[in-house]
């Protein structure tokens, strides 16, 4: 295959540190538990990562999640969408509220609403990190999907399918990216100035969803279909 999967991730918590993965399931609605908490301000306001990168550095396991306990049935926003949540307090909240400077708590939403403002699945092309000049530590992206593409660099466009495995992923858009990027994965201290290297508008890497379901795991040849030429795969997927 001249377009390999290199890397997969999620993040559990909306805004805190990338997770890699080996394998994960591919759902119509995304990768499982990818952005299911988000933190919330005292308004129940999710906490926006442009205004809270340092964020990104901090830790939040599933064993933390799990330990929160039952919460408060309320509605949050994440920016003009009206969310029904449990919001929960906690060791973790208080983590969070001491990296934020401000009282935070976990919200996770209660009808399976991922906190994603755009398409439920992020792929970035390796090509494209290359050819802007980006840092390859693939983590600072925050991506779901990483292809390793330099062989035969792709040009995905939307509409277009990819079949990884037996998930296939139609490109609905190009994403836009925000000061995230600038901020060190592990430790969130800013260490780059990167917007300016991006296409025109802040853009990489591309919003994706579900065609048809499946496991993703690393290796995963990529292939470029388009139209009918998925054969029965996606039949009465779309």
């Amino acid at each position: 295959m001249s377009a390999v999967v290199e890397a997969l991730g999620r993040c559990l918590v909306k805004g805190c540190t990338w997770q890699p993965l080996e394998r994960v399931e591919a759902g119509v609605d995304g990768l499982a538990e990818d952005r299911l908490w988000s933190p919330v301000d005292e308004h129940l306001h999710c906490l926006r990562a442009t205004g809270m990168p340092e964020l990104v550095g901090l830790e939040a396991p599933r064993s933390a999640l799990d330990a929160l306990g039952p919460g408060r049935d309320q509605t949050v926003h994440y920016y003009d969408r009206a969310v029904r949540a449990s919001v929960h307090d906690g060791p973790l909240a208080q983590a969070l509220s001491a990296a934020a400077g401000v009282p935070v708590r976990l919200a996770r939403s209660r009808d399976g609403q991922r906190f994603i403002w755009s398409s439920p699945v992020s792929l970035l092309l390796r090509s494209e990190l290359e050819e802007a000049g980006l840092p390859q530590d693939l983590a600072r992206y925050r991506a779901n999907v990483v292809v390793d593409d330099r062989k035969a660099p792709l040009a995905p466009a939307p509409g277009q399918r990819l079949r990884i495995g037996p998930v296939v992923l139609q490109v609905e858009r190009p994403l836009d990216r925000c000061i995230v990027i600038n901020h060190d994965p592990v430790t969130g201290r800013r260490d780059h100035s990167l917007l300016g290297r991006l296409r025109p508008g802040a853009l990489l890497a591309h919003g994706c969803r579900v065609v048809h379901p499946g496991e993703l795991e690393l290796g995963a040849g990529v292939q470029e279909v388009w139209g009918d030429s998925l054969g029965g795969v996606a039949a009465g997927r779309d």
